[in-house]
């Protein structure tokens, strides 16, 4: 999964692609490194970077600023989250069609066909990369398709929700 992230007022991309024993990292359009790794708090990861050593990384994220901090080296950046732009993007549209922007494992669906939705309410939580990540209304809506059960694996781009925007 591609994300944008601005660090120290530049905007990088960084490529991030699981490995069966990690992930592969990719900064802009440099090489990509393999970096293992665990969480081991709420907020702390050890790492390991190619064969380098273990390292302990600090790991905060409010809204779409990540907090970093690599021994006495801390670091602050926006995040562009892919999902919320894509949400934003179709409600915009007027599409109403609510897909996943990447592959995982749909864990809860909090609507049925027929539901009345808030702007911003939780429709589906796919878990991807060991992260769950929730998919809400991008406007006011009566749900008017389902198309994912809980348990089910999702490819990116899958149709989760279809929405009819409500008027008014």
């Amino acid at each position: 999964m591609k994300y944008e992230v601005t660090l120290e007022g530049r905007t990088r991309t960084v490529d991030v692609r699981p490995d069966g024993i990690g992930w592969f990292v990719a900064l802009d359009e440099e090489p990509p490194v393999l970096v293992h790794g665990h969480r081991t708090d709420a907020a702390t990861w050890t790492l390991r970077v190619n064969e380098g050593p273990r390292r302990k990384i600090g790991v905060a994220l409010h809204k779409d600023t990540v907090f970093v901090l690599d021994g006495d080296t801390p670091a602050r950046g926006e995040v562009v989250d892919p999902r919320a732009a894509a949400l934003a993007h179709a409600g915009h549209a007027g599409q109403g069609r609510v897909s996943t922007a990447m592959p995982g494992a749909v864990v809860r669906v909090l609507v049925v066909e027929g539901s009345v939705v808030a702007a911003g309410q939780v429709l589906v939580v796919v878990e991807a990369m060991k992260m769950e990540n929730e998919f809400k209304a991008p406007f006011a809506a009566k749900v008017t398709s389902v198309a994912v059960t809980a348990g089910v694996a999702v490819e990116a781009g899958t149709l989760l929700v279809v929405l009819e925007a409500i008027d008014g």
